[in-house]
């Protein structure tokens, strides 16, 4: 688990936004032939959080060429499938950590997921 997924766990689990909701299944597998995977996911809603780390570096896991159109093509059939993926950048987790919890923990209220 990278720093980046380690930092939205640990906020998930502390911030009040969160209370009363479940916690992410991580590394969730979606696709039915692909090996692609979830950051974070809500499966029985079809929700998933992608994190973004690395983009600003010179060269990173998400700012190549074929690293962004892979990101696309995963990000494409995650749509056909159904799937809401909220995704965010290593920016978004340093500036506004709380406000990106707060918007995970809106979708799953408006999509009524409860803990069980």
């Amino acid at each position: 688990m990278s720093g980046l997924e380690e930092g939205f766990l640990r906020l998930w689990a502390s911030l009040d936004a969160s209370r009363g909701l479940p916690a992410p299944v991580q590394q969730h597998y979606f696709h039915p032939t692909r090996k692609w995977r979830f950051d974070f996911a809500w499966p029985d809603i079809r929700l998933a959080v992608e994190l973004h780390g690395g983009i600003w570096r010179k060269k990173g896991a998400h700012n190549t060429g074929k690293a962004i159109h892979r990101d696309c093509e995963k990000s494409r059939a995650a749509t056909k499938l159904g799937w809401t993926v909220l995704a965010y950048t290593t920016k978004d987790m340093e500036e506004r950590p709380v406000q990106v919890i707060e918007e995970v923990a809106e979708v799953l209220r408006m999509r009524g997921s409860h803990a069980d």
